[in-house]
């Protein structure tokens, strides 16, 4: 029986259990991931290594990562605010601290905005853009800054090493978020491969893409968060099926593709 389609959350997460409990009801339930009892080759992440790293967070909560496009831009996935594009008070921002809870700066988000082709039931354009007040996406000491955008159309080549971080869950039979932000390094997966290995899990668009390594977790990165490639931000965590399963790569946004690319161009003028 084909399993359905669903978010994948944080580093290690067993599920979207997290997600839904911030009210995505209407995304598919995902199937049970694999129980592991610690992260596959993560390793914390120290003060101003991702400085574009932010965590999203509905009424206080962390539900999802996000990143920094500019002073006043964000980037995460549609899933993680589908539904509650009307109630952009719900959510805040986090900058500026590798600690989830503690450090930085909360900053409020303004206005939300869903790729309008966005679609729950296959996770294509998997994607949100997030605006808060000018400047609020900065830090004089340093430890917020912007990440690069993708050309339209730019290419991802096969077994590029790529780097994804997040918060997430230390472990699929505890799931409990990691307090301290958390990376681990993927390689890009060639497309083909990557639609042949989902097959029966409807494969993938050309919106999208895979990454996986052996000995690491394909699904590692939280649900939004970045998965960047010699400083650009290739794509955004969005979906998979399993947890540290070898046969099954992570699916991410395709940021190049022309038809995001010059969504988040004409919103943001990036």
């Amino acid at each position: 029986m084909q399993k359905p389609r669903f978010p994948i959350g944080c580093l290690l997460l067993t599920g979207i259990s997290l997600i839904l409990a911030a009210s995505l009801s209407r995304v598919d339930a995902a199937a049970k991931r694999t129980p592991d009892s610690r992260i596959v080759n993560g390793r914390e992440a120290v003060e101003g290594e991702f400085p574009y790293q932010l965590s999203l967070r509905r009424q206080t909560v962390h539900i999802c990562g996000a990143s920094i496009l500019s002073s006043n831009w964000a980037i995460t996935a549609a899933h993680c605010i589908d539904g509650h594009e009307q109630q952009p008070r719900e959510f805040t921002l986090r900058q500026g601290s590798v600690l989830r809870s503690t450090g930085g700066t909360v900053q409020p988000v303004k206005a939300i905005h869903k790729h309008p082709a966005y679609d729950r039931t296959d996770m294509n354009f998997d994607v949100a853009l997030l605006r808060t007040a000018d400047g609020a996406l900065s830090s004089p000491l340093g430890k917020v800054a912007p990440i690069r955008l993708p050309a339209v159309g730019e290419h991802i080549s096969d077994s590029v090493s790529a780097i994804v971080s997040g918060w997430g869950h230390m472990s699929t039979t505890n799931p409990v978020l990691s307090p301290v932000l958390k990376s681990t390094t993927v390689l890009t997966v060639n497309q083909e491969r990557c639609h042949n290995d989902l097959r029966h899990h409807g494969g993938v668009t050309d919106a999208m893409f895979c990454a996986a390594a052996r000995n690491t977790d394909a699904c590692q990165g939280d649900s939004g968060g970045p998965i960047s490639a010699q400083g650009t931000l290739i794509g955004i965590v969005s979906w998979g099926v399993g947890c540290a399963d070898p046969y099954y790569p992570g699916v991410y946004t395709r940021l190049a593709h022309p038809t995001i690319r010059r969504w988040i161009r004409l919103l943001t003028k990036l």
